[in-house]
């Protein structure tokens, strides 16, 4: 009787473990303990399934890259500072070149008019075509005698010998060159306006014009002449009459002052090597100025 007694807990056991789910009712602690190291896996590593943006930092980067690569990458011709908006055809570069050329002729002349002036006045008209040369050649004619002809039609020619440059940049480029020339103060831009304005509207006028002491800047005028399409045979012909013209014009005036002018251009002459030197001083003072003004410009713009 104890022997069943002792035997029947025992066959109740197995009993009940062979039931299914018996280890589940009998361990719950141990089934919750394995939930909970599931769950701190699940926590552990499930942050890391995220990781999409981590990866989208470097295309980010390359998308940053890619406007600087362009730029880098942008042709020569196509920066600014160009009057085309095209891959420039060999008409291009040599119209560009010789506006190169002219200005460098211009400033170089600067410091040597004076110098010019005080030692011959007809080599001073016939190399600038200035009009304080003529002038000054007209006087010297009447004083000390000269083939006064060839000196009025030499400094006639002198006066507009890069015209058709100027006019041939209008013909290529048009609006493109006349906002290189316009300068960029407001003042320089408004004289330019207004040269334009007058040019397409008569610009037989706006030609004879440039060759009076008015603010009408005369390589303006031209390459306008020139965007409008007129023939570089109806350019040239009123150009080079309204030249020869005014230049008459100050030979004539240089021959009525006779002495008096002949004089002021002896007295020029004594002082030319100062007036040559204090206009190189005022050159570099103008580009140091610029040069200066150009840097506080760029550092005001980059903050």
């Amino acid at each position: 009787m104890w022997g069943m007694c002792a035997a029947d807990p025992m066959d109740r056991a197995d009993e009940a473990g062979a039931r299914p789910g018996a280890l589940e009712e009998r361990n719950p602690p141990a089934a919750k303990a394995d939930g909970a190291s599931s769950a701190d896996a699940a926590a552990a590593f499930g942050p890391a399934a995220p990781a999409k943006p981590a990866e989208a930092e470097p295309d980010a980067a390359a998308d940053a890259v890619k406007p600087a690569a362009a730029a880098e990458e942008a042709p020569w011709w196509s920066q600014p500072g160009f009057p085309w908006a095209h891959k420039p055809t060999k008409a291009d570069l040599w119209c560009w070149t010789l506006i190169a050329v002219v200005g460098v002729y211009a400033i170089a002349l600067l410091p040597l008019r004076p110098l010019l002036i005080g030692l011959s006045p007809p080599l001073a008209a016939v190399v600038t075509g200035g009009r304080t040369s003529v002038v000054a050649t007209g006087a010297w004619v009447h004083v000390f005698g000269g083939p006064l002809v060839l000196w009025w039609f030499l400094a006639g020619l002198s006066l507009v010998k890069f015209s058709w440059v100027y006019w041939w940049a209008g013909h290529l480029w048009g609006d493109g060159i006349l906002s290189l020339l316009a300068g960029k103060t407001a003042r320089s831009r408004r004289r330019a306006d207004r040269a334009i304005r007058l040019t397409r509207r008569f610009w037989p006028l706006a030609a004879a014009l440039t060759f009076l002491p008015v603010p009408l800047p005369m390589p303006i005028v031209f390459a306008a002449i020139g965007a409008a399409h007129v023939s570089l045979r109806r350019f040239l012909l009123p150009i080079l009459a309204s030249s020869w013209v005014f230049q008459a014009g100050y030979l004539l005036l240089g021959w009525q002052l006779g002495d008096k002018a002949v004089a002021v251009v002896d007295l020029y002459a004594r002082a030319m090597w100062y007036v040559t030197a204090a206009v190189l001083i005022g050159m570099i003072a103008v580009w140091w100025w610029r040069r200066r003004q150009g840097k506080t410009d760029s550092a005001e713009a980059g903050r």
